[in-house]
């Protein structure tokens, strides 16, 4: 999973596949240590109802499709699957990273 921050909305006059249902946003993908933005902004489907200026999770590339209801990863049953790279998968309302300091084999 992969972190980032909400910066827009993507409008749409037209959707295909079961997308229609989804609201699309423009997320900036950010450092999970330093929240600072890495790489260029991206749409993602929202599944959570997140809002701008949030800061969410999400997952990109086929783990994506898992976020849309009733796909169970048969593509004999449905043989459209949603063209979709990227889901938010929640809002993230806190953070705490440890380091674990790693001597020999063991934590």
């Amino acid at each position: 999973m992969k972190q980032a921050k909400i910066i827009g909305r993507v409008f749409c006059s037209r959707q295909c596949c079961g997308m229609d249902a989804k609201t699309m946003l423009l997320i900036q993908p950010l450092d999970w240590d330093t929240d600072k933005p890495v790489g260029e902004p991206i749409v993602a489907a929202d599944c959570v109802g997140a809002g701008a200026g949030e800061t969410v999770f999400f997952v990109a590339a086929r783990e994506a499709l898992i976020a849309f209801e009733g796909w169970e990863g048969d593509t004999s049953v449905k043989s459209s699957l949603p063209p979709v790279d990227a889901a938010i998968l929640g809002i993230i309302d806190g953070k705490q990273i440890s380091r674990l300091k790693f001597s020999g084999g063991r934590f």
